[in-house]
């Protein structure tokens, strides 16, 4: 087979003269070759490592630092010159000897996102992508519906985009839980000792700024990608929710023949942790494996005269866990969906019956005592040291949380069968509070026999986004009756017989979003906070309730 004979570092131009360092593999035989391309923000250096396999296999292997990134230059402003920058890049790869005209692309998180970019404008040389662990919606990794994801920004931005010297040397020098919780968050920049960080506040105070996350959101373009798309994600990562709706967008293009070519891979993992079967508490399985090699599977397929079904027949192909097995399926949605409701009952029950007359459920959310992330679908990774042990991602048991008085638990009987759930989850909760802007976090969970009760799907809403319009939506009302509609993303899961599905309420899960102080204030200004008395209705009128993607078998 051929091996690496030829590194080539090469300075590409751009059409505003600016040159980005990159680095290109060549193999050993042949004048000309299919190209794997790769676009970083995270230094090019270490990427090259994955050259051997891909030359092995017969490709040119090309990667490039990002503007503004380690060798590269002009100034780096996250996301906003990967369209034009990737284009030129393209049209230099193009004129090489070396290039026999067809590139792919893949990779993880920012590496997807420029990716995102080039899909909707295409480029002739594109013939294969594959974003893996990010959506489209790039807003939606910082924001999500209305609350910061604090922990992300603050790792990627105060500290990898910074370039201080090392997160693992700087983070140990402080008390991470009290630098977390420090005010005004705008300034957070500074505590860590970064500096006035131009990004970090443009993220914090852009939080009801429809117009500045609209241009990094490159989903509405995806119905015109040419190239076929592998949409990869992780059920306990950040996006299987974006991605699932990512590979709804592209299955738009009006041309059946190049809809039909994209396809959407989810298994058991967290954000830069795919390939492996053991996560938080859980072990998947060998199963869990099976699909390790995706992408050079997608490649191969895509870039020498194969096509997208030779990599896989159905559109769709799906980890269900619980079961712990992969699945194939031709849709998403899937077709054989039942959306079944599951009425908060008093008590703490959770069935299938409407509510009557049932007094409400309360809590007090103290923002000085937020409710701790405790494992969850998010993409705080090991990566992160000094502030991964505060963010763990994954399942974990979730007992201690649900021992809080401020965390409400709502559980069915013990299952006599097994209920399969796969697929978007949402939660219709009426609420008053005490307050005129807080936080509702629901999360799905899987109670086990053995008495653990295992993190499934999170999500959360702000109070003054409940109408998805920041800008014209007033202030809560003191005992006022709203209701939320909270987006728990998407999952799959069985859960088995003699288990019981179980829903949680709470304000908080920090430091993974940001606290809401319920005054209602800026977020990256507001030092000042109150706590807020929350309440849950499940009665005739307001009858909260999960609705479920149930999977009839």
């Amino acid at each position: 087979m051929p091996t690496t004979t030829t590194t080539i570092n090469a300075q590409v131009p751009t059409r505003d003269g600016v040159i980005l360092a990159t680095t290109v593999a060549l193999p050993t035989q042949g004048d000309s070759f299919p190209v794997v391309l790769l676009r970083t923000p995270y230094n090019r250096i270490p990427y090259a490592s994955g050259a051997p396999e891909f030359v092995r296999r017969g490709y040119a292997f090309v990667v490039q630092d990002c503007r503004g990134r380690y060798g590269s230059q002009g100034e780096f402003i996250p996301w906003l010159s990967e369209e034009n920058d990737g284009l030129d890049t393209l049209d230099w790869i193009a004129s090489q000897s070396w290039c026999n005209g067809r590139v792919g692309m893949y990779g993880d998180s920012y590496l997807g996102g420029a990716q995102f970019a080039l899909a909707g404008v295409g480029h002739r040389t594109l013939k294969a992508l594959n974003p893996r662990l990010v959506t489209s919606d790039i807003g939606h990794c910082f924001q999500r519906d209305g609350v910061f994801t604090l922990a992300l920004v603050f790792s990627w931005l105060c500290l990898e985009v910074s370039e201080r010297s090392s997160v693992a040397a700087i983070l140990p020098l402080f008390d991470v839980p009290a630098l977390m919780r420090h005010l005004p968050l705008e300034t957070l920049d500074e505590a860590i000792g970064a500096g006035v960080l131009p990004h970090f506040r443009d993220y914090v105070r852009n939080e009801t700024g429809a117009d500045y996350w609209k241009i990094v959101n490159y989903r509405a373009s995806l119905s015109r990608a040419a190239s076929p798309m592998l949409f990869t994600a992780g059920w306990y990562d950040y996006y299987a929710g974006g991605a699932a709706r990512d590979f709804m967008a592209a299955r738009e293009n009006p041309d059946p023949g190049i809809a039909a070519n994209h396809r959407l891979l989810i298994g058991p993992w967290t954000h830069g942790v795919n390939g492996v079967s053991q996560l938080g508490e859980m072990d998947f399985g060998q199963q869990a494996h099976a699909e390790d090699d995706a992408t050079t599977r997608w490649l191969d397929c895509l870039l020498q005269d194969g096509k997208a079904s030779d990599f896989q027949a159905a559109p769709v192909r799906l980890f269900v866990m619980g079961i712990n097995a992969w699945r194939d399926e031709n849709e998403w949605p899937l077709a054989r969906t039942e959306y079944s409701q599951y009425f908060l009952r008093a008590n703490g029950g959770l069935n299938s019956e409407k509510p009557q007359d049932e007094a409400p459920d309360n809590f007090l959310y103290d923002p000085q005592n937020p409710t701790p992330t405790w494992g969850g679908n998010h993409s705080v990774g090991p990566y992160n040291p000094g502030l991964y042990e505060h963010a763990l991602p994954g399942p974990y048991d979730q007992t201690a949380i649900e021992a809080r008085d401020d965390v409400l638990v709502y559980s069915t009987e013990i299952l006599a069968d097994d209920v399969e759930v796969t697929g978007m989850i949402r939660l219709k909760l009426f609420i008053s509070s005490s307050a005129p802007d807080t936080d509702f976090v629901a999360r799905l969970c899987d109670a086990h026999p053995d008495g653990r009760s295992i993190n499934i799907a999170e999500g959360v809403l702000r109070a003054r986004f409940r109408d998805r319009d920041p800008q014209n939506t007033p202030p809560l009302e003191p005992n006022h009756v709203y209701e939320f509609d909270i987006d728990l993303q998407a999952t799959s899961n069985v859960f088995l017989r003699g288990h019981r599905i179980r829903l949680q309420v709470t304000s908080s899960n920090f430091p993974l979003w940001d606290r809401n102080l319920n005054t209602g204030a800026p977020i990256a200004s507001g030092v000042e906070f109150q706590t807020a008395k929350q309440t849950i209705y499940h009665d005739t009128r307001f009858p909260s309730h999960l609705i479920l993607p149930v999977i009839s078998t």
